[in-house]
């Protein structure tokens, strides 16, 4: 596509097609923040080799559609299929985009036709394409080539019908729209081109009606809100007396009625209804007319009336027209970012490619699970499954906190509380319990001070209402086959008070570790003054001067298995206790981490509740520090030198004698050791040995009965170091990242103006301390 997006764009929203075909989008992984367009749900396929080719399928957000795994053979072919559901009793439409380079060999034509084999005997398809038989002629169905009659062939047996009739780049048909029912595609037109592309821009209409999305989920209406008549309900609580006689679980489920009784009279709602398609700024009816002019031009080209070369002067000037609008429109919202950077980062991310929702996921017994409440359970199931095994209830005399730990008596202030809430953000959704941070921010003042003493009633009796240790899920996809449920990671969403209580909780932990030094000097994660920067220039420091020196070095390069969900609760406990903590605080925390439940959120579905028997919350504000705590006796009895973020770990050390290297293999023994003590795993196909130095004998080295593989480039905390230390493979990543970048916005810029963004990762800055064309719609 490349200077043809702003134009495709400008005519998506202009004449509101239902879905959009695109071959030959020459995108790679640098496009993808360029290539959303509003309104629009985007499936794409580039080429996995080489420049150009890549296929795309825009489809209208408002329908139902997903694209079909099964479609996707592995194999070089460039195509995409789509599956669009129909209403009511009509069927599913599978639509299909494929684009067909000239030179394609035989094993590549034939895998099309199984591809398009398998569709047509099952479903009502229609496929669109740049298929390149320049020798066929539709009208007698004939060719002259080997290759051209066995695609006839194909179309003949599944009884598929080419609606195509006009010549689409010179005097050939090379776009083609196939069918299996004839009836289901008419009105098909050319209507100009794209940009000064050579090819034709074929508009058709699919007789099929396809089923909209609709959300029976009700959403609160803040522009409609009164929250001045919400403040003055909720003012005229006596608040003090009421919650001075009620426990702690009895006061915040009181208080919790009370605002969400206030917000029913004061906050309507409405429906969840997928968000309609803005037209750009910058479009205008003078660009309208362009467009307009551009197209009745094409017309009188292919009639003959025009000259070519007079039609490309009308199309570049059409757009470089368009480049232009759209470029001071871009410019007006760059200038404007300190007084708007709500409405510059919403059009940044209305240019990102959308996130596309959870498809079909895989079971372990074969069966894929299609329903939303059926993904929902599996991915629960999935994540439960990783979980330590239950312990018993965290009792403090279990413990030892009777013997030698002190109480205290935590005051929590009005003012503290009201703070935290006037810095909540807004547009965060709620946890569990459904009180949203716009209402909790809006009434700061209001509900500060019951808040301030049900914290503080909580923290000194160690009770926690089920509210705060509940979380909805939503999975994460990480990488590799999106139908996989491992292929996701758990990210909690918890309660907003909740998360201020643990907040000022987590200020008095840190603070505890802090003056009394127990954080282990090897930890950079979550950990005041240090960073991925200080973990990659301490680390590497040290490994830079071993070499330099002259000698050999191995690294371990050490990868826990699902390390934060699988923290046995009760050996946490034991280390809150020996690292110091008062047994106020360690008894709250016990009784957060016991009895969670969690569930699973997709799309508009829920799973039911699992029981949550191991681990620190993912997305909670107390377990990367609890994390910490658990984790920092990994470092006692090693020889070797030995850097952490959070769970990743370095192990590292001289390498030049047998005896040297046999104290690095004691440290690995020691490092299982410990795992297995504190019930963690080390996902062994992951961890990897890097030898540094000229004379290294590359030993090899075991983590239990397993052999740790050798490499010679692993990527650390996102920056990519190879065994010769050298920053040639990163300075690479990121000078194609950054020129990637560039060139996109080379591409929407006005090229009379300027501009230098800093895109370059922080990474550089470690090393440099430490050594075609759119055919359809």
């Amino acid at each position: 596509m490349r200077n043809k997006q702003d134009e495709l764009q400008l005519l998506a929203q202009h004449h509101t097609y239902d879905v959009i075909g695109i071959t030959e989008t020459w995108w790679d992984d640098s496009h993808h923040w360029n290539v959303a367009i509003e309104g629009y749900n985007l499936f794409h396929r580039n080429r996995t080799k080489g420049r150009g080719g890549g296929v795309a399928l825009y489809v209208k957000n408002s329908y139902v559609a997903e694209e079909m795994q099964d479609c996707n053979p592995g194999n070089q072919l460039e195509s995409i299929w789509i599956r669009i559901k129909g209403t009511g009793t009509q069927k599913d439409l599978v639509v299909g985009v494929y684009y067909r380079p000239p030179s394609q060999d035989e094993g590549l034509d034939e895998a099309f036709c199984q591809q398009l084999t398998k569709q047509a005997q099952r479903r009502d398809i229609v496929v669109m394409g740049d298929f390149n038989y320049s020798d066929i002629c539709w009208k007698t169905n004939s060719a002259k080539s080997k290759k051209s009659n066995k695609f006839l062939t194909c179309l003949a047996d599944n009884f598929m019908v080419q609606k195509v009739e006009v010549a689409t780049r010179g005097s050939a048909t090379l776009d083609l729209i196939l069918t299996n029912v004839e009836d289901l595609i008419n009105t098909v037109e050319g209507v100009g081109s794209l940009g000064a592309s050579d090819h034709v821009l074929m508009e058709f209409a699919i007789q099929r009606n396809a089923e909209t999305k609709t959300s029976q989920t009700r959403i609160l209406d803040f522009k409609r809100a009164d929250f001045q008549k919400m403040k003055e309900l909720l003012s005229g609580i006596p608040w003090t007396p009421i919650l001075k006689n009620k426990g702690v679980k009895d006061g915040w489920e009181f208080f919790k009625s009370e605002i969400l009784k206030a917000q029913m009279q004061t906050v309507p709602t409405k429906k969840k209804n997928k968000i309609s398609a803005k037209k750009p700024e910058w479009m205008s009816k003078e660009l309208l007319t362009e467009l307009k002019l551009k197209s009745d031009m094409h017309k009188k080209w292919k009639r003959g009336e025009i000259t070519k070369e007079e039609f490309k002067r009308i199309a570049n000037t059409c757009r470089e027209k368009v480049r232009k609008a759209k470029a001071q429109s871009e410019l007006r919202l760059a200038r404007d970012i300190k007084n708007n950077k709500k409405g510059f980062f919403a059009y940044v991310g209305r240019k990102r490619k959308k996130k596309e929702a959870i498809g079909p996921l895989q079971g372990e017994d074969g069966v894929m699970a299609t329903g939303d409440r059926e993904k929902a359970e599996l991915l629960n199931a999935f994540f439960a499954s990783v979980f330590s095994q239950k312990e018993s209830h965290l009792q403090p005399q279990q413990h030892g906190m009777d013997e030698g730990l002190a109480e205290i008596q935590p005051q929590i202030g009005k003012q503290a509380v009201q703070e935290h809430l006037a810095s909540l953000n807004e547009f965060k959704p709620p946890g569990p319990d459904q009180l949203h941070p716009r209402v909790l921010k809006e009434l700061a003042e209001v509900i500060s001070e019951p808040l301030a003493i049900i914290f503080e009633s909580s923290w000194r009796t160690g009770e926690v209402p089920a509210d705060w240790r509940r979380a909805n899920v939503v999975p994460i996809f990480k990488k590799v086959k999106k139908n996989y449920p491992n292929n996701y990671r758990p990210v909690s969403l918890t309660s907003i008070p909740g998360k201020i209580l643990e907040k000022i909780i987590k200020e008095v932990v840190c603070e505890h570790l802090e003056t009394n030094a127990v954080t282990a000097n090897s930890q950079h994660g979550f950990t005041k003054n240090k960073s991925c920067q200080t973990n990659l220039i301490s680390f590497f420091d040290r490994v830079t001067s071993w070499v330099d020196t002259g000698n050999a070095v191995d690294v371990a390069y050490l990868d826990f298995s699902k390390a934060f969900d699988k923290v046995p609760h009760d050996l946490l406990a034991n280390k809150l206790v020996k690292c110091g903590l008062d047994k106020t605080t360690v008894r709250w925390i016990c009784n957060w981490l016991s009895e969670r439940t969690q569930r699973v959120l997709t799309n508009a579905s829920s799973s039911s509740w699992k029981e949550v028997t191991s681990g620190v919350p993912q997305g909670s504000v107390l377990g990367p520090v609890l994390f910490n705590i658990f984790i920092n006796d990994l470092d006692e009895g090693l020889e070797g030198t030995i850097i952490k973020f959070a769970d990743d770990t370095k192990l590292g050390g001289i390498a030049n004698t047998p005896e040297d290297r046999s104290r690095i293999q004691n440290d690995l023994d020691r490092l299982e050791r410990w795992a297995e003590t504190n019930k963690m795993k080390f996902n062994r196909d992951k961890c990897k040995i890097l030898h540094f130095g000229r004379k290294n004998g590359n030993q090899r080295y075991r983590m239990g009965d397993a052999w740790l593989d050798s490499s010679v480039c692993e990527k650390d905390l996102g920056v990519l170091v190879d065994n010769k230390l050298n920053m040639s493979q990163q300075c690479d990543a990121a000078a194609k990242k950054a020129n990637g970048i560039l060139a996109c916005i080379n591409r929407g810029i006005d090229p009379g103006k300027s501009c230098s963004p800093s895109i370059l990762p922080w990474s550089d800055h470690t090393w440099n301390t430490a050594s075609n064309s759119g055919h359809y719609s």
